[in-house]
């Protein structure tokens, strides 16, 4: 008696047998094993899960490389750099001064100095000319991150520059419409991809709105905020880097995150330097939480909460260049203090070191780099924009913040889901299970066709 398994023979509903589809080969005869075999191709359901399809861009600007080719460096290093030059403004006008960048192609910048100095080269990932459009900016730098948040990963989005460079406008811009900056465009997108989803995915999103002035961490969402501690919940499934006590609201649009930003602006530190009439006083840091799970997920083996920074740094400064007295050379001497630290903490991660005697990165040394831990050297996407000014007269500070970019793309950051380890798992399980039903179903429907063509 055999011991092998046998394929139970379809049925129609009163009982008998099911007729075998037949199919006809190649001049009306028979097919051949060679045209069956043909049919028996592995479908969609037995490959891995497809991701969403990266949008395009909206407007095709000459001399900038695609949004796409920007996530494909963004997936490759977890690092994109991203330098913009702002046209030169009214000051440096009527100093007469002449401009000292030269843009090649779509990464390369020359840095043109007087005297008998060479020019300095450099090769970013994204490198934008003065002029270039809000919607051209955020298609290359905040809205591949989005991409990669929305998969479940954490993601940073910072501003760099000296005092006047144009941070600000790059995160915020002005009013709505085609000024409007990174932040608010990232809000419209993401509420829209929301939507979009409703129907698989829910997703809930709570916003935060932090300041660090002169080493003090205050929230901006309440009136009257003490120094507030940084704490680090390492446990599986844990917040990771974040801030004890800070206020979240939970938001459903990109006007209450507007309006929350906005309420936060009015009670962050600002002061009027020669340099910029409205300098920021302040490192500004937005925080999206964003919590996704699928719709029919009883369980929540799928849920992912990813961590969006979004952060206006204020500017790096000479006093000499800003006239800055008082307290404005206080509040401009801590946070010079607070981007050397920054600085430091890149050059440690990018230097090369004795792997065997590790490695000291001092994120301690300072509020901003313990906060951004996680975003420099650890779990997160991180995109930079490094803000500069074209003018001759600002030649040092451009030098200066171009060769900080030069070293973060360097940066290595180890991004990953942030999803429980034992819903992973199961999720896992789930996939090998649906792939080897579609398996299943599919060799069955290749023996009904090799029966009904050569059943003996």
């Amino acid at each position: 008696m055999g011991g092998g398994c046998t394929k139970a023979a379809a049925v129609e509903p009163d009982g008998a047998p099911a007729p075998k589809k037949i199919f006809v080969g190649t001049h009306g005869k028979r097919p051949s094993l060679a045209e069956l075999k043909k049919l028996n191709v592995p479908g969609t359901d037995e490959g891995p899960l497809e991701k969403k399809n990266f949008a395009g861009d909206k407007s095709s600007a000459a001399g900038l490389r695609s949004g796409a080719s920007c996530l494909e460096v963004l997936e490759k290093r977890s690092v994109l750099v991203a330098v913009r030059a702002r046209p030169l403004n009214a000051k440096e006008i009527s100093a007469g001064s002449a401009e000292c960048l030269d843009f090649e192609d779509t990464t390369g910048i020359s840095l043109k100095r007087d005297g008998d100095s060479k020019d300095a080269k450099f090769a970013f990932d994204v490198a934008m000319r003065p002029g270039t459009e809000q919607q051209d900016l955020f298609d290359r730098t905040a809205r591949p991150l989005l991409h990669k948040v929305l998969e479940g990963y954490n993601g940073c989005l910072f501003a760099y520059g000296q005092t006047g460079s144009g941070k600000t406008f790059t995160m915020q811009g002005e009013g709505v419409g085609e000024q409007s900056g990174l932040i608010p465009r990232l809000c419209t997108e993401l509420f829209a991809e929301i939507n979009a989803q409703a129907e698989e995915r829910n997703v809930t999103v709570v916003c935060s709105v932090l300041e660090i002035y002169n080493e003090r961490l205050k929230d901006l969402c309440v009136e009257k905020s003490e120094d507030m501690p940084i704490r680090d919940d390492s446990t599986e499934g844990g917040r990771g880097i974040h801030v004890e006590g800070l206020t979240e609201s939970a938001v459903k649009s990109t006007e209450e995150v507007q309006a929350l930003i906005a309420k936060a602006q009015a009670r962050r530190a600002v002061g009027t330097t020669n340099m910029n009439e409205h300098s920021s006083r302040s490192h500004a840091v937005v925080t999206l939480r964003i919590a996704a799970c699928d719709s029919d997920d009883i369980d929540g083996a799928s849920l992912t909460v990813s961590k969006l920074h979004l952060i206006d740094l204020a500017g790096s400064e000479r006093q000499k260049a800003t006239g800055a007295t008082g307290d404005r050379l206080k509040e401009g001497a801590q946070i010079n203090l607070s981007l050397s630290a920054l600085g430091n903490v890149i050059n440690a991660l990018t230097e090369k070191s004795d792997k065997s005697k590790g490695r000291h990165v001092p994120y301690r040394d300072s509020k901003l780099t313990r906060l951004l831990q996680d975003s420099l050297g650890g779990n997160s996407f991180t995109v930079i924009v490094c803000n500069v000014s074209p003018a001759k007269i600002n030649v040092e500070e451009t030098l200066s913040s171009l060769r900080f970019a030069e070293r973060a793309k360097k940066i290595e950051n180890k991004a990953r889901v942030n999803r429980d380890p034992k819903g992973e798992r199961i999720l896992e399980l789930l996939q090998d299970n649906k792939v080897l039903r579609a398996k299943i179903a599919r060799l069955e429907a290749h023996i009904d066709r090799l029966e009904a063509h050569y059943d003996r």
